[in-house]
């Protein structure tokens, strides 16, 4: 008999010792006194129906029962680990914006910032020290075409601790606004006068239609302004190119009768480019 199909004996008493240790035997108890003798290494046929329903009932339930048992938990996980997914993507986007916002913000930071001259600007605003209203007063000034800065002296009285009344008794003197932009005052303070808003009304012959007239108050034809002036005058150009009131690319002057002192001061700074006197 071939080995490739199983061998159902027959037989009213027990197989010898012999057969039982060359075979596996299993036992129906439906039918008494009948064996069956199954070869390890056979395949199902067409000779053993009962092997073979039973064979295809087991091949269809257990992977049915594998699948079903297995269904719930990918059921359950998947979601889980997608939604785990979308909260990981989602951080990192909002990481990869937080991070181009720090950028931009620290890059418009440096285009802004100009060298440091060590002093920190003390502006004291109109609506402070004056009685006079400069609403409507004068022709606004143009921030893009201020190209140049002017620095001269008011020629008359210092002061160090009475610099507001030394302005307003200044201010009545030319009967109306100082024809300055800013004046910068003993007590190491600047004064807004026409401020960034209005044209100085002082006349002059320079490039560009716009100027910052900055005047130092006292007179500096035998010496020049105390070094806190200086300093307080170059934190107000600083603050000027901060607040984008003043190109990048501008000039400075010094303009007035006996400024021999001041000029002298002044030439040494940045962007100096000449000394103009009355005639």
């Amino acid at each position: 008999m071939d080995s490739s199909h199983i061998a159902v004996r027959a037989a009213r008493r027990s197989p010898s010792p012999a057969a039982v240790s060359q075979s596996t035997y299993g036992s129906l108890e439906s039918i008494p006194g009948i064996h069956i003798r199954v070869d390890k290494d056979c395949d199902v046929s067409e000779s053993t129906p009962l092997l073979a329903a039973a064979q295809r009932s087991t091949n269809t339930h257990t992977p049915s029962s594998h699948t079903a048992s297995s269904s719930p938990a990918l059921s359950s996980c998947n979601p889980t680990l997608q939604h785990d997914c979308i909260n990981w993507r989602s951080v990192g986007l909002l990481v990869m914006c937080a991070s181009a916002l720090a950028l931009a913000a620290y890059l418009l930071w440096r285009q802004t910032q100009a060298p440091d001259f060590g002093y920190r600007l003390s502006l004291i605003g109109h609506d402070v020290w004056s009685d006079v209203d400069l609403q409507g007063r004068g022709t606004l000034l143009d921030p893009i075409s201020v190209c140049t800065v002017i620095f001269t002296h008011t020629e008359g009285n210092g002061c160090h601790d009475d610099c507001p009344d030394v302005l307003r008794e200044l201010e009545r003197s030319h009967l109306g606004e100082l024809p300055y932009n800013f004046l910068v005052a003993g007590d190491c303070q600047v004064f807004e006068a026409q401020g960034w808003h209005y044209r100085s009304q002082i006349p002059r012959d320079l490039p560009g239609k716009d100027s910052l007239v900055v005047a130092f108050v006292g007179n500096f034809s035998g010496r020049p302004p105390i070094a806190c002036q200086l300093m307080a005058a170059q934190a107000l150009i600083l603050e000027s190119l901060k607040r984008r009131t003043l190109r990048q690319e501008y000039q400075l002057y010094v303009m007035g009768s006996r400024t021999d002192a001041l000029q002298r001061e002044l030439r040494h700074w940045p962007h100096y480019a000449s000394h103009h006197t009355d005639k």
